[in-house]
């Protein structure tokens, strides 16, 4: 089992398998988010970006997180140009002694390296994919529609919306869609997508449409 890997993830996805195999967090990526365009924009500069400081600020450029940030009251800060939302952290104290912490754990091997993201609050899809698919190191994209154009990417079906669900529980289920053990296991070598039954999407389709239905 590959113990020494480092998940770089744009939610709370990447925290799971490490907490599912009960070993320390090996990247700093955990219990945050970072916006979609920022998040490939770093991912395609990483090892410049983990060298900036973190910069804490008090307000998000981004319009769609204020009402978010404002309720929640989490740290947030640059690191660079890139806008880090420490959800899931108390203060900013926690946050940065946190990210220091687990930065020094990142294996200095890039081909421990996986890069995750989802279709989740992209709106700007061209600029995306150019800049997903300009992404060097081992990756994974989970969509709720079989998007054209997009690279290593694996289509949740089970999808209530036109996106993913949320991180924590996009983990459980993307692990029946795609062999994300053996992907990390392999350091990448090895990519096999899962079927699921036509009796499990059958029922889907009725639970599906009962939701839409309720929807308001």
């Amino acid at each position: 089992m590959n113990n020494d890997f480092c998940i770089i993830s744009n939610n709370c996805w990447g925290a799971e398998i490490y907490i599912e195999r009960q070993i320390e967090y090996n990247s700093p990526f955990v219990g945050l988010f970072i916006p979609p365009l920022q998040f490939v924009k770093m991912a395609n500069n990483l090892p410049e970006y983990l060298r900036q400081e973190l910069v804490f600020k008090q307000e998000t450029q981004f319009k769609e997180y204020e009402e978010l940030y404002l309720k929640e009251k989490y740290p947030l800060a640059l690191l660079g140009d890139i806008e880090i939302h420490f959800l899931h952290y108390k203060d900013e104290k926690e946050a940065l002694s946190k990210w220091k912490r687990r930065l020094k754990r990142m294996p200095e091997d890039a081909s421990n390296w996986f890069v995750k993201a989802c279709d989740r609050e992209i709106n700007e899809w061209p600029k995306f994919i150019t800049l997903w698919n300009s992404i060097r190191y081992k990756k994974v994209f989970f969509s709720a529609k079989k998007r054209t154009g997009i690279n290593y990417l694996i289509s949740i079906t089970e999808s209530y919306d036109n996106y993913v669900t949320d991180g924590k529980s996009l983990y459980l289920l993307s692990k029946d869609y795609f062999d994300v053990d053996n992907w990390i296991d392999s350091k990448g070598s090895s990519w096999r997508v899962k079927n699921i039954s036509y009796k499990r999407s059958l029922q889907f389709l009725f639970t599906k449409l009962k939701y839409k239905i309720k929807k308001p």
